[in-house]
């Protein structure tokens, strides 16, 4: 989802709550016994507060992948025999290439508070790579990932990901669960990919019209449909589609996106 900027992670907070390394850790492996050919890649290690239990039951024939972006730690995991493949670098800026290189694989991640938006945006878009995700975020961005319809935290990023997986939260994680600790609540979620999503998406294209289609509906939170989507390239389509004007953009069901959808095609 393009409109999504990539951003630099700044700080590190560790992960140290044994309670909720061992709830992640328990569904990662969960999650990669119920897809057998699937490998395990990690984003952020840091110090290994997840990757030291994960690899304690990794199962020995497991691909393991890491992505590392601080020279120190890079250098510090580079002698783990278990690493099949240390990505070096921003993940945001590894291309296409080099994710679609790792195959199939199960996500595990503590998020980096500036650039957790990003990171699973681009992590959504390999749906046909990874099945299941148990990733770490800022409350504030988890609550936006499984907002339901008709709250204030529904927005175009619940929706754009929502489409084509379905999101759990896992664990609520205080800020004293971290040395040194953030200022904000955490919280760790689940995604996994939906059998089929509400709108498919065959291209790239396809994928550039939905985001511009919820970056219009969500324009002015604050205002009408009518507001937003009753003029411009999008007002033909709002119009056949029969979705009540007066609604705001977050009190849309399923439905009515499909509709509006359906109508532009």
């Amino acid at each position: 989802m393009k409109s999504f900027d990539k951003r630099k992670a700044f700080g590190q907070h560790f992960l140290t709550d044994v309670v909720v390394i061992n709830g992640i850790v328990s569904e990662t492996i969960s999650a990669l016994s119920r897809h057998e050919d699937h490998s395990l890649l990690e984003i952020g290690p840091g110090k290994g507060a997840i990757t030291r239990p994960l690899l304690a039951q990794l199962p020995i024939e497991k691909k393991f992948f890491v992505a590392e972006r601080d020279r120190e730690l890079i250098n510090f995991w580079k002698p783990e025999t278990r690493i099949t493949r240390l990505l070096e670098g921003d993940f945001l800026d590894h291309s296409e290439e080099v994710l679609q290189s790792l195959g199939k694989v199960v996500v595990v991640s503590n998020l980096p508070y500036s650039a957790g938006t990003a990171i699973v945006v681009k992590l959504c878009e390999h749906a046909s790579q990874i099945p299941e995700m148990v990733l770490m975020f800022q409350a504030e961005v988890a609550k936006r990932l499984y907002a339901v319809s008709s709250t204030p935290d529904r927005g175009s990023l619940s929706l754009y990901i929502q489409n084509e997986w379905d999101v759990k939260r896992l664990l609520v994680v205080k800020p004293d669960a971290f040395n040194p600790p953030p200022r904000v609540m955490s919280e760790v979620v689940t995604l996994k990919r939906r059998e089929a999503p509400f709108i498919e998406l065959p291209n790239e294209a396809a994928r550039k019209k939905w985001n511009d289609l919820l970056k219009s509906a969500f324009l002015h939170r604050r205002k009408m449909l009518r507001a937003n989507l009753g003029h411009g390239h999008w007002k033909a389509a709002f119009e056949k589609s029969g979705v009540d004007p007066t609604l705001r953009a977050e009190a849309l069901e399923w439905k009515d996106w499909m509709a509006i959808w359906q109508s532009s095609l």
